[in-house]
């Protein structure tokens, strides 16, 4: 079942992990087109306006940083930052982006493919208050070798800065449905604990959620496009929650 709206993340944010203490990565997944990631960018960015929290954009590859400031900030800043000005530059010869906004720095882009770069330029980025990590779970299976070890670097390497050893950065990984058996739900002890009726899952030190949001999976089905590719098995796994690399199914 799902809802007639986009994605609201407030319930997920507002979990504690299974051991009732607060979880420092929150997950969610759903159907495509569903809003998770305006909601998330969109909770950034109001971060730093507001409080002055930056935030740091983790991608799989380098060559992703390059206009990373547009990709992120396009279609939030005309939903909800309009007059507002992103701008990005490459930092570290390369191996990072700092974003600006409004020439303010706000955060930075990341990859995790240059993990041990960044473990050697960890002190620039001190001032990270959280990362989002979008697209998780590759649509083609593909991911970078030894993911999960860069992504455990590049976290402690951002947590260890201001002056602390280890300090509290949330992580938020968002991504569409793809695979029950990716590394990310096998690393984490997901895979066998999800069931098809699961909406919200805790663990030790993260919480998930699996949402699906009705109106959007409507509109795809129905639209021109979709219905001349309706016996695509890619069309199911978009709109209705079907997952696109193994057999499981939630719809």
């Amino acid at each position: 079942m799902g809802d007639s709206q986009f994605y609201d993340g407030t319930k997920l944010l507002s979990m504690k992990d299974i051991n009732g203490q607060t979880p420092e990565i929150f997950i969610s997944t759903s159907n495509r087109s569903a809003g998770k990631t305006t909601y998330f960018g969109r909770m950034v960015v109001n971060r730093f306006k507001k409080q002055g929290k930056k935030f740091c954009l983790l991608y799989r590859y380098n060559y992703e940083l390059s206009g990373c400031s547009e990709q992120f900030f396009k279609d939030i800043g005309q939903l909800f930052f309009q007059g507002d000005v992103m701008t990005e530059a490459k930092r570290g010869n390369g191996v990072f982006v700092e974003l600006f906004l409004n020439k303010k720095s706000c955060g930075y882009c990341i990859s995790l493919n240059f993990a041990d770069q960044i473990k050697k330029k960890s002190h620039l980025l001190s001032d990270v208050d959280c990362i989002l990590f979008d697209e998780f779970q590759s649509e083609n299976d593909h991911y970078a070798p030894n993911e999960i070890n860069k992504l455990l670097s590049i976290h402690t390497s951002i947590a260890r800065g201001a002056g602390e050893q280890v300090r509290r950065v949330p992580l938020y990984m968002l991504s569409n449905k793809v695979s029950i058996i990716n590394p990310y739900f096998l690393s984490l002890g997901i895979s066998d604990r999800l069931k098809d009726d699961t909406k919200y899952l805790r663990g030790d030190g993260f919480v998930l959620e699996q949402s699906y949001i009705e109106s959007v999976a409507t509109e795809q089905l129905e639209s021109a496009f979709n219905r001349a590719f309706k016996n695509e098995r890619y069309v199911g796994y978009a709109s209705q929650n079907v997952y696109l690399n193994d057999t499981k199914t939630f719809i």
